[in-house]
């Protein structure tokens, strides 16, 4: 079932870190968020990294702490630029 969708606020960004492991935080890429629910979210970002549906990565969304989040869907816009949807699992 879809969660109910809105709006973040203005100049919110995500951060991005590719390793789902027990590291420390390390972003590694910074997000434009498209939309937010309480369940996940929507990003546009830059990256060369290689990303697949159900992979796990961590995330932090505006001015929510860091947490885990799994690839829904991912969408090439142009080279290195991808659009995902992520489900938070935190």
């Amino acid at each position: 079932m879809r969660s109910t969708r809105f709006q973040p606020d203005p100049l919110d960004h995500a951060l991005i870190d590719f390793n789902s492991g027990s590291q420390p935080f390390h972003a590694a890429a910074v997000g434009i968020i498209l939309n937010e629910s309480y369940s996940g979210c929507a990003l546009v970002f830059r990256t060369t990294e290689t990303l697949k549906q159900g992979q796990i990565i961590r995330v932090q969304v505006g001015r929510l702490g860091m947490m885990s989040a799994q690839i829904i869907w991912a969408q090439v816009l142009e080279e290195n630029l991808l659009k995902v949807g992520l489900e938070f699992l935190d």
